[in-house]
């Protein structure tokens, strides 16, 4: 009975945490330079990827074999006409407002043709699947891409992506290393150079930009990285006080791939009214000094249906759809702070869905997902009344935290009208 009422309760909550802040979180991710998001609630499981690797980061070389794909499903109970349209952004991912022409090839809008319906689910949903390039779109130019997808009946966006074209016009020198300064407790850091190769560079100082990005999110907080010196072969950024980053803390997992029994993660499963109900292992902050050592995947999904229940022959159509609740005790809340459950299943951004109510009751936080059957990563973040915000407020902090970076080197010479990708190199701290 008790599942029964946390059930009732937090639906209840959720929609309140839906329509009180809506409006905040657009304008927070805004302000937090977040790139992806969905405005659609029929729109689900939006994920982007180099094509064959569903785990994979979405970006490609120009003018390479390869490709990415776009995958999205749409829970409406009627069919509907999406389109889609390419826009070229800058370094700190803000539209250029370049000519179409200048990056591809094609219409500015094109049609996503066709979809598949699910297969033996309780939610019933259909599934798109877009690939770039394709017979209409071919990339031009290197940079950081937004797709945008649209609704034809009423001209609404459902979602936004981001995507990265590079070219290998540079070559990234990078390392990691422990540091051992004071002060820095919970600390990773990066040293890096960029070779000049046959770029002309000018002046490096203008004309290159870094950005840095941990496990494929932006950090908010951090600064871009500074020239340290440069030569006739390098312009290097390493420096005994600079590129120095939150180790933060393993994420955070639960398995639904079979719901015929309780996996990693899972408490308990609840099959109500045809509707599957997954309630998470209640979490707790971490407390411990000491770095505790567990296997994630940096905070991403896969979509995955156990083959022994479904037999399946297509996990991206057979897999179901499950209500997910997730809880965090927190005996002492603070007024001034909003809690959000974050990671690649919140699109790396603060969702309305995803933003947690308290229950004065049970001490904790507690907020609902529907979300589709796979492994899942996920970490609790905070957002403060300054608009600061805390990855790591409800765990510990380690240097010895596995992570990886990736440094993005854009360049923009005097007579170019937008942010190339010249280069673009991963680490991960545990090489």
């Amino acid at each position: 009975m008790i599942y029964e009422k946390i059930i009732s309760i937090t639906a209840t909550l959720i929609l309140i945490s839906i329509n009180v802040s809506a409006q905040n979180e657009t304008e927070l991710n805004k302000l937090f330079g977040f790139r992806d998001f969905c405005f659609d609630k029929n729109i689900r499981t939006v994920m982007a990827y180099k094509t064959g690797n569903e785990l994979s980061e979405p970006y490609m070389e120009l003018n390479s074999n390869e490709s990415l794909t776009f995958m999205f499903d749409d829970l409406s109970e009627n069919t509907r006409d999406f389109y889609y349209t390419v826009k070229h952004c800058n370094a700190d991912w803000e539209e250029d407002n370049l000519f179409v022409s200048d990056y591809m090839t094609g219409f500015a809008e094109n049609n996503i043709f066709g979809f598949n319906s699910s297969i033996n689910t309780t939610v019933y949903y259909k599934n798109y699947v877009l690939k770039i390039p394709n017979s209409d779109v071919h990339i031009l130019t290197s940079g950081n891409y937004l797709l945008k997808v649209y609704d034809r009946y009423d001209g609404k966006p459902v979602f936004q992506k981001g995507f990265k074209i590079f070219e290998n016009k540079a070559a990234l020198s990078l390392k990691y290393r422990h540091i051992v300064n004071y002060g820095t407790d919970g600390k990773q850091q990066l040293e890096f150079s960029v070779n000049r190769g046959n770029l002309p560079l000018q002046n490096p100082y203008t004309e290159l930009k870094l950005r840095v990005e941990q496990n494929s999110q932006r950090m908010p907080s951090q600064a871009p990285p500074t020239i340290s010196f440069q030569n006739n072969l390098t312009v290097d950024y390493s420096n005994a006080t600079k590129n120095i980053f939150n180790g933060e803390n393993e994420y955070r997992f639960f398995d639904t791939r079979n719901l015929a029994y309780n996996a990693e993660g899972v408490n308990k499963i609840i099959n109500q009214s045809g509707e599957y109900h997954v309630l998470l292992n209640i979490d707790k902050a971490t407390d411990s000094e000491t770095y505790q050592y567990k296997r994630d995947i940096n905070g991403k999904y896969y979509i995955e249906a156990d083959r022994m229940i479904k037999n399946s022959t297509d996990k991206n159509l057979e897999a179901d759809y499950v209500n997910v609740y997730f809880t965090v005790e927190d005996s002492n809340p603070q007024s001034n702070l909003t809690i959000y459950v974050y990671g690649a299943l919140s699109d790396w951004g603060l969702k309305p869905e995803c933003r947690m109510e308290y229950n004065e009751s049970r001490q904790a936080y507690e907020t609902t997902l529907m979300l589709k059957q796979g492994y899942y990563n996920y970490k609790y973040v905070a957002v403060d009344n300054k608009m600061n915000f805390l990855s790591d407020f409800f765990d510990e902090s380690f240097a010895q935290t596995e992570n990886e970076y990736t440094v993005n080197v854009y360049y923009k010479g005097i007579h170019d009208r937008w942010d190339r990708l010249v280069a673009i190199e991963s680490i991960n701290t545990t090489q």
